[in-house]
This record gives structure tokens, sequence and C-alpha cells, in this order.
């Protein structure tokens, strides 16, 4: 019986990580891994590679989901401003029937291309934590959830309240994230719940308005106070997201240098 040769010792090492004793094989390419690249479950560093450049770019989605919230939020400063000058208004008991008249006139004309923004930065974020899961899933990281059910909590009646949370929050845990981004996760949920809370209040409000005329004060202050605090968090969101693409592009980075 003879001795491996040297070139045979060579043919069986990892080829990402040479010095390292290789512990399987890559399901995709065959090729020796070793412990360091199983961090990528069952591929090597070159494969897993490969396989995340051929995802969609999570960046260009991580942009359109921003640029709507941006119009969003500046939607709802507008929608709050407007809210304001009509409050200015409203004297005591007093309806200026002029301004409320003018109020709804300018409220008619904002609805529609605010309607327009909320609608795409929905369907642009979610598209976005859709591809950011699977992203990290890839990278070997665990978020505590799957692709299709980060996007399914937001459609559940009273999970949607707090799951989606968990599963951004979670989804920065795993890719690394620092207090400061955490800190930011949590605020914009915050925001995202008591404006909507506020919203609610508002819509009671105005359906009660038939027999209490005197609550439009009221009713209009709590639209005020929603569109304030739901246009401060789409701002603390697009912020998430540009928080979580800088930590899932360092994760990235560190694949390229690996393969």
């Amino acid at each position: 019986m003879t001795s491996a040769s040297p070139a045979m010792a060579r043919d069986i090492a990892c080829p990402e990580h040479p010095t390292f004793k290789p512990v399987g094989t890559c399901s995709r390419c065959g090729r020796f891994v070793c412990a360091r690249c199983e961090m990528w479950g069952d591929f090597c560093a070159a494969c897993e590679h490969r396989r995340l450049r051929e995802l969609p770019s999570l960046r260009t989605r991580g942009l359109l989901a921003q640029g709507a919230l941006g119009l969003t939020a500046l939607g709802m400063m507008l929608g709050a401003g407007l809210d304001g000058w009509l409050i200015s208004q409203l004297g005591g008991e007093w309806v200026a029937q002029d301004a409320v008249m003018t109020h709804q006139r300018f409220s008619g004309l904002l609805s529609v291309p605010l309607l327009a923004a909320t609608g795409l930065s929905a369907l642009f974020f979610l598209r976005w934590l859709h591809l950011a899961v699977r992203t990290a899933k890839l990278l070997g990281l665990e978020p505590g959830t799957t692709p299709a059910w980060a996007v399914a909590w937001w459609f559940i009646p009273l999970a949607h309240f707090y799951d989606p949370y968990l599963v951004v929050r979670g989804l920065c845990l795993c890719l690394g994230g620092a207090r400061k981004a955490m800190a930011a996760v949590t605020a914009w949920w915050t925001a995202w719940v008591l404006g909507g809370i506020a919203w609610f209040v508002q819509q009671y409000l105005f359906w009660t308005l038939d027999s209490e005329p005197l609550l439009l004060t009221s009713a209009v202050l709590a639209g005020f106070t929603a569109q304030v605090i739901l246009g401060f968090g789409a701002l603390l969101c697009m912020a998430v997201i540009g928080q979580l693409q800088a930590l899932t592009d360092e994760c990235m980075e560190d694949v390229a240098e690996a393969s």
C-alpha cells in the first residue's frame, strides 16, 4: 500500500481554506468544504457567492421603497399642515364653513396622490423585506422567519400589530445590528402603531359628526396627530431600510472575500 501523494492530499483540501480540514462537500459543485465554509450551509464560498449574485438587487428594491416612503412622508406632512390650518380657523363652538369647504377641497386633491404613494410604499417595502429575509437565509443567518411569512404577518388580523416588528427585529439581530439600528426599528414600529391608533380615532370621530357636529375640532386634531406621527414613521422606515441594507452589504462582502 502506498501513501497518498502530496497532489492527492491537496485534492481533498478545502479550495477556499486549504489549511482547514474538509468536513463535507458542496452540494452544488461537489468540492470539499471546511468548517469555516459550513456557515453557508451545504455550499462552498464560491457557490454561495454565485447564488447571492443570482438574486434580484436588494439595493434597488430598497431604493424604490425609500423613494415611495419619502413621497408618503411628504404627503402626510402636507396633510398635517392642512389640518393645522383648519384647526386655526375653528373658533370655540363655531365652525367656519368656508374654512371647512376649503379644507375638504384641498384634502380631496391631496388624497389621491397620497393614497397612491402609500400603496406603492407598502408594495415596495414588502418586496424589499421578502428579498432581505431571503438574502439573510442564503448568507447562513437565521432571521427567525421565512420570506413568505415575513410578508404574510402583515395581513393577519391582530398578529399584524406585533409580528412584523419581530420579523424586522430578527432580521436586524441576525445581521449583527448594533444598538442604534435596534433603536431605529423600535422607534419606527412605535410610530406606526401610535399613528394607526390616532387614525382610527379620527375615523370614529368623523363617523359621529352627524350627531355631534362639535366634534369636528377633535376629529381634525386626531387627523393632524395621525399624519404627523405616520409621516415621521415613514422617515424612520427609510432609515431602517438603509441600515439593514448596509448590514447586508457587509455580510455579502465577507462572502465575496471568502470566495
